[in-house]
Parts: C-alpha cells; structure tokens; sequence
C-alpha cells in the first residue's frame, strides 16, 4: 500500500491559520482520520465545524490521491460515536490508476492575498468552477462577477478583517500563529508564515505593532480597524469574481462534504490557472450568532455580524443552505511564500515505509 504518498498529498489540504488538526492511524488497508480539536481554539471554529471542513479538504486529497496511484477508496465519515474525534476511515484496495486531472494540483494549490488584476473570468473557467460540485455529489458553488454585487459581498469580507482587530479572541489566536521570519517558519512549520499575508513594507511595520492588543485599541478609536476593512474590501473587489460554497444541512457531515467541495473548486482554479484565496472566518461567526453562541461577542459585533449575514443572504439569494466559505477568485502571479507543514511521521502513529 502507498500510504506515505497518499498521506503526503493528504496534508497539503487547507486548514484555519494552517493549525493541520489532524492525526492518522494505519491498520491493515484502512486509514483512520482524527480530529485534533486542541490545534484549533479559534473563536471562528464553532463547534470545530471549520477544523470539520479542513478534515473534508484532507479526504478530497486522499480520495483523488488514492485513484491516481492506483487504489479504490471506500469512505465511511464519522464512523464511530463513541470517539466523536474519529472523523473519517478510509478502506483501499488495489485497482487500475484511475483519470485524476487535478492529481498534480494537489501540490500547487496556494492562498494568493495578493492584488488580482483587473480581468473578467472565461466562460470556460466559469463553469469549470460552478461544476467543481458534480464531482463531490452535493452542495453548490455561486459566483459574483457584477461590480455592484461584488461590491456588497466585499464590505462582509471587510467586516471579517475589522472583527480580527476588534475582538480580543480573534486578534490573540491570529498573532499567536503568526510566523514572523522564515527561520521561525520553518522551525514551527505551521501557522501562517509573515510573507503569505502579502503586506507592503510599511503595513509590515505596522502589522508588528498591532500585535499589541492595547496599543491597537488606542489606534482602533482613530479607526484603524476600519481602514483594515476598507483594504480587505479593495483586495475584494479586485476579484474576477467572489464565490461562496454551500451545503443543504448543518450536521458534521455537511460540513466535511463541504469541505471537499471546498478542496475540489480550489484545485479547479489552479488547474485553470487562477488565484484563489479562502475568505471563511465571518460565516462561523454568522453560524456562531445564528445559534445564539454569542458569548465572546459584544453586543455591536453581534449586530454588525448579523447585518453582514442579511448582507450575504441577500446578494446571493439564499434561502436555507448553509454557507461553508466565501472566497474569491482571479488573476495575478503566484504568492511570495506558502505555508509549511509538519512532517508526516509526527501525525501518523504507524511507521510508513
């Protein structure tokens, strides 16, 4: 069995501020998935629904992985309820190498924060997008490329970027997995690497001041906050287009089916050719408000949460679905840096040969 290459393209899958929740277990021709629930203590992470989505981008990759090398995967999710952090087992057999064309994607696909030039999408690449989902059976992949829409969706990505620095539970665990040099990144491999964020070298300065909570709280009544909404926005609406995905419930399983479809529209765009960059955070904030967990929230950034929320249903004419990520999507050259990973052996309790 190639459990090693499987897995090494496993771990490339997305995952919140890179924190990599997951652990394997190998037994006879079977992969046991586990969730690391104490890797991710973020605010966004209700109900370890976003380390959920990251689990369902990992199995995309084994499940693409495993038919390009030459192995059918039969997956059973959440197999298990009395150890709810067994997510998924994978049972392989031996079969021909199936037709994977976003196989060697897996490799390549990157967050691009960058400024995307200011290029429509083909026809072709629309659809290619839109029909990511027939691959994974379920949920929907939606598209805005009118100015005016985009334009509604980019002040929620706004809000998403001002909660950061206004909420001291999302501000701590994003400068917390922020990886201030190389050396630190490579040591750590995790978290997010300073360069990935794409900041000119002023903000870059800046960026290291705000780590101060309440140093940025003075600033924050200068309305720095809102200046950090207003770039976030910019760097949206330079989009070709700005997407959401959804699924039809709110269950685990949705949302690791969501997350597959997540892993699936990204290779999409690499394949095409495309950046692409995940823009999550404010829709588990919108989850987390929506059920009444609002806890760590002023009541404001309760009210600008469910505003966002009204903001989103409407552009996108949602009715019930659950909406697992927003994104956008474009033009532009690769990104200065990617995230590292740890290294296979220290999350497998199974020597791989």
């Amino acid at each position: 069995m190639k459990f090693k290459e499987i897995l090494e393209s496993a771990i490339l899958a997305p995952s919140g501020d890179n924190c990599q929740p997951w652990q394997f277990a190998i037994h006879d021709n079977h992969i046991d998935i586990f969730n690391l629930p104490a890797l991710d203590t973020s605010l966004y992470n209700y109900r370890q629904r976003a380390s959920l989505v990251a689990h369902g981008a990992l199995i995309e990759n084994i499940l693409i992985a495993s038919s390009a090398l030459g192995y059918k995967a039969k997956l059973t999710i959440l197999p298990d309820r009395l150890n709810p952090d067994l997510v998924a087992t994978i049972e392989l057999e031996e079969s021909e190498a199936g037709n994977e064309p976003l196989f060697p994607f897996i490799s390549r696909r990157s967050s691009n924060r960058k400024l995307y030039k200011p290029l429509p999408l083909a026809g072709e690449q629309r659809q290619c997008l839109i029909n990511s989902s027939s691959a994974v059976g379920s949920g929907t992949i939606r598209l805005l490329e009118n100015d005016g829409e985009r334009r509604a969706i980019a002040q929620v990505i706004g809000m998403n970027d001002r909660l950061v620095f206004e909420n001291r539970h999302l501000h701590s665990f994003l400068f917390e997995h922020i990886r201030w040099s190389d050396e630190e990144a490579r040591q750590t491999r995790d978290g997010l690497d300073i360069r990935t964020l794409e900041l000119a070298p002023l903000d870059a300065l800046a960026f290291r001041l705000f780590k101060n909570y309440s140093l940025l709280q003075t600033l924050n009544f200068f309305g720095v906050s809102k200046l950090v909404a207003k770039n976030a926005e910019k760097l949206a609406v330079s989009a070709s287009a700005l997407g959401i995905v959804t699924v039809d419930g709110d269950s685990d399983g949705d949302f690791l089916t969501g997350g597959r479809l997540v892993q699936r529209v990204w290779l999409e765009a690499t394949r095409l050719g495309l950046s692409f960059q995940p823009m999550t955070g404010i829709t588990f904030l919108m989850q987390r408000v929506g059920e009444g967990e609002t806890g760590l929230l002023s009541q404001e950034q309760v009210m600008l949460i469910r505003d966002t929320r009204r903001k989103l249903s409407d552009a996108f004419k949602l009715t019930s679905e659950t909406v697992v990520l927003m994104f956008r999507v474009g033009h532009n050259s690769s990104p200065s840096a990617l995230s590292l990973r740890q290294p296979l052996e220290s999350r497998v309790n199974t020597i791989l040969e």
